[in-house]
Protein backbone atom coordinates (compact mmCIF):
# COMPACT_ATOMS: atom_id res chain seq x y z
CA UNK A 1 0.00 0.00 0.00
CA UNK A 2 1.17 3.38 -0.78
CA UNK A 3 1.44 4.84 2.47
CA UNK A 4 1.91 8.22 1.16
CA UNK A 5 -1.92 8.94 0.26
CA UNK A 6 -2.50 9.63 3.82
CA UNK A 7 0.06 12.78 3.84
CA UNK A 8 -2.09 13.74 0.19
CA UNK A 9 -5.41 13.21 1.81
CA UNK A 10 -4.11 15.57 5.19
CA UNK A 11 -3.35 18.45 2.78
CA UNK A 12 -6.64 17.79 0.88
CA UNK A 13 -9.09 17.66 3.66
CA UNK A 14 -7.11 20.44 5.84
CA UNK A 15 -7.69 23.01 2.89
CA UNK A 16 -11.35 21.95 2.61
CA UNK A 17 -11.82 22.44 6.25
CA UNK A 18 -9.87 26.13 5.70
CA UNK A 19 -7.29 24.93 9.04
CA UNK A 20 -3.93 26.01 8.67
CA UNK A 21 -1.12 23.42 9.90
CA UNK A 22 -0.74 24.95 13.36
CA UNK A 23 -4.35 24.48 13.67
CA UNK A 24 -4.33 20.75 12.77
CA UNK A 25 -1.73 20.49 14.80
CA UNK A 26 -3.23 21.87 18.14
CA UNK A 27 -6.41 20.19 17.25
CA UNK A 28 -4.65 16.63 17.55
CA UNK A 29 -1.68 17.63 20.17
CA UNK A 30 1.17 17.45 17.65
CA UNK A 31 3.51 20.15 16.29
CA UNK A 32 2.74 21.88 12.99
CA UNK A 33 6.43 20.66 11.55
CA UNK A 34 4.97 17.20 11.93
CA UNK A 35 1.60 18.14 10.08
CA UNK A 36 3.79 19.56 7.20
CA UNK A 37 6.03 16.28 7.17
CA UNK A 38 2.57 14.14 6.70
CA UNK A 39 1.55 16.37 3.75
CA UNK A 40 5.46 16.19 2.30
CA UNK A 41 5.27 12.42 1.82
CA UNK A 42 5.58 11.36 5.29
CA UNK A 43 2.79 9.48 7.46
CA UNK A 44 1.33 9.94 11.11
CA UNK A 45 1.57 7.56 13.67
CA UNK A 46 -1.35 4.88 13.07
CA UNK A 47 -2.87 6.28 16.89
CA UNK A 48 -3.80 9.29 15.42
CA UNK A 49 -5.52 8.34 12.43
CA UNK A 50 -8.97 8.29 14.07
CA UNK A 51 -8.33 11.64 15.87
CA UNK A 52 -7.30 13.31 12.10
CA UNK A 53 -11.09 11.39 10.95
CA UNK A 54 -12.79 13.38 14.01
CA UNK A 55 -11.72 16.69 13.14
CA UNK A 56 -11.75 16.12 8.87
CA UNK A 57 -15.09 14.75 9.45
CA UNK A 58 -14.32 11.86 7.58
CA UNK A 59 -13.75 8.01 7.50
CA UNK A 60 -10.56 6.49 8.38
CA UNK A 61 -11.11 4.75 4.97
CA UNK A 62 -11.33 7.97 3.40
CA UNK A 63 -7.91 9.11 4.53
CA UNK A 64 -5.97 6.26 2.59
CA UNK A 65 -7.85 7.16 -0.33
CA UNK A 66 -10.62 4.68 -0.02
CA UNK A 67 -14.25 6.01 -1.00
CA UNK A 68 -15.69 2.78 -2.02
CA UNK A 69 -19.03 2.41 0.70
CA UNK A 70 -19.05 -0.94 1.80
CA UNK A 71 -22.19 -2.56 3.18
CA UNK A 72 -21.10 -3.86 6.35
CA UNK A 73 -22.38 -6.72 8.34
CA UNK A 74 -23.75 -4.46 11.84
CA UNK A 75 -24.65 -7.55 14.18
CA UNK A 76 -21.15 -8.46 13.51
CA UNK A 77 -19.89 -5.39 14.01
CA UNK A 78 -21.95 -4.71 17.35
CA UNK A 79 -21.38 -8.16 18.74
CA UNK A 80 -17.48 -7.94 18.01
CA UNK A 81 -18.00 -4.40 20.25
CA UNK A 82 -19.66 -5.96 23.06
CA UNK A 83 -17.33 -8.94 23.13
CA UNK A 84 -14.32 -5.79 23.44
CA UNK A 85 -16.31 -4.13 26.59
CA UNK A 86 -15.50 -5.61 29.73
CA UNK A 87 -18.45 -7.79 31.10
CA UNK A 88 -19.69 -5.50 33.46
CA UNK A 89 -20.42 -3.09 31.56
CA UNK A 90 -21.81 -5.11 28.55
CA UNK A 91 -25.29 -4.11 29.12
CA UNK A 92 -24.72 -0.67 30.39
CA UNK A 93 -23.76 0.17 26.53
CA UNK A 94 -26.43 -2.55 24.91
CA UNK A 95 -29.80 -1.20 26.72
CA UNK A 96 -29.73 2.82 26.17
CA UNK A 97 -28.59 1.08 22.50
CA UNK A 98 -31.54 -1.10 22.24
CA UNK A 99 -33.68 1.94 23.79
CA UNK A 100 -32.78 4.03 21.28
CA UNK A 101 -33.31 2.18 18.08
CA UNK A 102 -36.48 0.98 19.04
CA UNK A 103 -37.64 4.13 19.49
CA UNK A 104 -36.35 5.59 16.75
CA UNK A 105 -38.51 2.58 14.48
CA UNK A 106 -41.58 4.35 15.85
CA UNK A 107 -40.53 7.88 14.61
CA UNK A 108 -39.42 9.41 11.06
CA UNK A 109 -35.90 11.04 13.16
CA UNK A 110 -35.84 11.93 16.76
CA UNK A 111 -33.92 14.60 18.69
CA UNK A 112 -34.66 14.06 22.22
CA UNK A 113 -35.44 9.99 22.00
CA UNK A 114 -37.81 10.28 24.97
CA UNK A 115 -38.61 12.75 27.56
CA UNK A 116 -39.82 11.77 30.89
CA UNK A 117 -41.39 14.08 33.24
CA UNK A 118 -40.48 14.22 36.94
CA UNK A 119 -43.25 12.09 37.65
CA UNK A 120 -44.16 8.22 37.12
CA UNK A 121 -45.06 7.98 33.34
CA UNK A 122 -46.49 5.91 30.80
CA UNK A 123 -47.04 5.47 27.25
CA UNK A 124 -48.05 3.03 24.82
CA UNK A 125 -47.36 3.92 21.21
CA UNK A 126 -48.87 1.97 18.20
CA UNK A 127 -46.70 1.27 15.23
CA UNK A 128 -47.17 -0.65 12.06
CA UNK A 129 -47.71 -4.38 13.06
CA UNK A 130 -47.12 -3.67 16.67
CA UNK A 131 -46.99 -1.49 19.47
CA UNK A 132 -44.40 -0.10 22.26
CA UNK A 133 -44.87 0.01 25.72
CA UNK A 134 -42.47 2.19 28.13
CA UNK A 135 -42.92 2.78 31.86
CA UNK A 136 -40.46 5.19 33.80
CA UNK A 137 -41.20 5.12 37.89
CA UNK A 138 -38.72 6.41 40.69
CA UNK A 139 -35.47 5.55 38.53
CA UNK A 140 -37.08 2.34 37.04
CA UNK A 141 -37.25 2.32 33.11
CA UNK A 142 -39.36 -0.52 31.06
CA UNK A 143 -39.33 -0.56 27.19
CA UNK A 144 -41.30 -3.39 25.74
CA UNK A 145 -41.41 -3.65 21.96
CA UNK A 146 -44.13 -6.32 20.01
CA UNK A 147 -44.30 -6.98 16.91
CA UNK A 148 -46.45 -9.05 14.52
CA UNK A 149 -47.69 -9.75 11.18
CA UNK A 150 -51.30 -9.62 11.74
CA UNK A 151 -53.95 -10.04 14.42
CA UNK A 152 -51.83 -7.79 16.54
CA UNK A 153 -53.42 -7.29 19.61
CA UNK A 154 -55.29 -10.96 19.22
CA UNK A 155 -51.57 -12.86 19.09
CA UNK A 156 -50.40 -10.58 21.83
CA UNK A 157 -52.46 -10.56 24.05
CA UNK A 158 -53.36 -14.74 23.71
CA UNK A 159 -53.24 -16.40 27.29
CA UNK A 160 -52.91 -20.22 27.42
CA UNK A 161 -53.95 -21.89 30.81
CA UNK A 162 -50.07 -21.95 31.47
CA UNK A 163 -50.60 -17.96 31.84
CA UNK A 164 -53.95 -17.99 33.63
CA UNK A 165 -52.53 -20.90 36.12
CA UNK A 166 -49.52 -18.16 36.65
CA UNK A 167 -51.92 -15.48 37.57
CA UNK A 168 -54.22 -17.83 39.47
CA UNK A 169 -51.12 -19.07 41.68
CA UNK A 170 -49.72 -15.56 42.20
CA UNK A 171 -53.53 -14.92 43.44
CA UNK A 172 -53.46 -17.19 46.15
CA UNK A 173 -52.84 -16.11 49.55
CA UNK A 174 -49.09 -14.93 50.64
CA UNK A 175 -47.87 -16.32 47.00
CA UNK A 176 -46.80 -12.90 45.45
CA UNK A 177 -45.06 -12.67 49.17
CA UNK A 178 -42.95 -15.56 48.35
CA UNK A 179 -42.18 -15.47 44.97
CA UNK A 180 -40.76 -11.33 45.72
CA UNK A 181 -38.80 -13.07 48.87
CA UNK A 182 -37.42 -15.36 46.49
CA UNK A 183 -35.87 -12.75 43.91
CA UNK A 184 -34.92 -10.76 46.39
CA UNK A 185 -33.34 -13.39 48.95
CA UNK A 186 -29.42 -14.82 47.34
CA UNK A 187 -30.59 -17.62 45.01
CA UNK A 188 -29.96 -21.01 47.43
CA UNK A 189 -31.97 -24.23 48.23
CA UNK A 190 -33.75 -24.08 50.72
CA UNK A 191 -36.32 -26.23 52.91
CA UNK A 192 -39.95 -25.57 53.08
CA UNK A 193 -39.69 -24.79 56.88
CA UNK A 194 -37.04 -22.10 55.68
CA UNK A 195 -39.19 -20.25 53.47
CA UNK A 196 -42.42 -20.40 55.77
CA UNK A 197 -40.45 -18.75 58.08
CA UNK A 198 -38.83 -16.02 55.23
CA UNK A 199 -42.68 -15.20 54.46
CA UNK A 200 -43.79 -15.70 57.75
CA UNK A 201 -46.50 -18.08 57.21
CA UNK A 202 -47.51 -21.80 58.28
CA UNK A 203 -45.25 -24.57 56.71
CA UNK A 204 -48.50 -26.06 55.10
CA UNK A 205 -49.13 -23.42 53.21
CA UNK A 206 -45.53 -22.72 52.11
CA UNK A 207 -45.60 -26.32 50.30
CA UNK A 208 -48.66 -25.64 48.44
CA UNK A 209 -47.40 -22.43 47.11
CA UNK A 210 -44.04 -24.06 46.27
CA UNK A 211 -45.81 -27.12 44.70
CA UNK A 212 -47.77 -24.49 42.38
CA UNK A 213 -44.34 -22.71 41.50
CA UNK A 214 -42.69 -26.23 40.99
CA UNK A 215 -45.10 -26.59 38.21
CA UNK A 216 -45.30 -22.82 36.70
CA UNK A 217 -40.79 -23.82 36.78
CA UNK A 218 -40.77 -20.44 39.17
CA UNK A 219 -38.90 -23.11 41.84
CA UNK A 220 -36.88 -26.10 41.17
CA UNK A 221 -37.63 -28.71 43.68
CA UNK A 222 -34.41 -31.18 44.86
CA UNK A 223 -34.76 -33.97 47.11
CA UNK A 224 -32.33 -34.28 49.52
CA UNK A 225 -31.22 -37.23 51.61
CA UNK A 226 -30.72 -36.37 55.38
CA UNK A 227 -30.22 -38.43 58.43
CA UNK A 228 -33.78 -38.11 59.06
CA UNK A 229 -34.52 -39.01 55.63
CA UNK A 230 -35.18 -37.59 52.29
CA UNK A 231 -36.67 -34.22 52.32
CA UNK A 232 -37.47 -31.87 49.51
CA UNK A 233 -35.75 -28.05 49.41
CA UNK A 234 -36.24 -25.30 46.72
CA UNK A 235 -34.73 -22.86 45.08
CA UNK A 236 -35.71 -19.84 42.81
CA UNK A 237 -35.27 -19.84 38.85
CA UNK A 238 -33.37 -17.22 38.04
CA UNK A 239 -35.67 -15.74 35.52
CA UNK A 240 -35.43 -11.83 34.18
CA UNK A 241 -38.90 -11.84 32.72
CA UNK A 242 -40.45 -12.78 36.19
CA UNK A 243 -38.56 -10.08 37.81
CA UNK A 244 -39.64 -7.20 34.90
CA UNK A 245 -43.52 -8.78 36.17
CA UNK A 246 -43.70 -8.29 39.35
CA UNK A 247 -42.06 -4.60 39.34
CA UNK A 248 -44.18 -3.73 36.35
CA UNK A 249 -47.44 -4.71 37.83
CA UNK A 250 -47.15 -2.36 40.73
CA UNK A 251 -46.25 0.42 38.14
CA UNK A 252 -49.53 -0.57 36.01
CA UNK A 253 -52.02 -0.27 39.29
CA UNK A 254 -50.70 3.30 40.02
CA UNK A 255 -52.11 6.36 38.20
CA UNK A 256 -49.39 7.37 35.88
CA UNK A 257 -49.13 10.77 33.74
CA UNK A 258 -48.36 10.75 30.23
CA UNK A 259 -44.89 10.30 28.50
CA UNK A 260 -43.82 12.09 25.73
CA UNK A 261 -41.49 11.58 22.61
CA UNK A 262 -40.16 14.55 21.19
CA UNK A 263 -39.51 13.88 17.15
CA UNK A 264 -38.06 16.43 15.01
CA UNK A 265 -39.21 15.98 11.41
CA UNK A 266 -38.19 19.06 10.39
CA UNK A 267 -35.15 16.67 7.95
CA UNK A 268 -38.11 14.54 6.83
CA UNK A 269 -40.41 16.98 5.39
CA UNK A 270 -37.70 18.47 3.54
CA UNK A 271 -36.63 15.12 1.79
CA UNK A 272 -40.46 15.15 0.81
CA UNK A 273 -40.82 18.86 -0.28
Amino acid sequence: MDYSIVGKQILKFRKEKGLTQKELGEAIGVSSSAVSQWESGGTPDISLLPALSDVFGVTVDALFGRTEVRRENIEEIIGKHILSLPENKRLEWLIPLIRRVVLMGCTDAISDVVNFDSRDSEMTHIVKDGFVTAISSQGQTFLSATWCEENIFTDSLSFDKNVTQLFSVLATSSALAMLSRLYSEAPRHRTIGVLAKLVGISQSEAEKILQKFTELKLTEELELETENGSEKVYAVNLNGVVVSLLISARLVTRKLSEIKIISDKREHRKECD
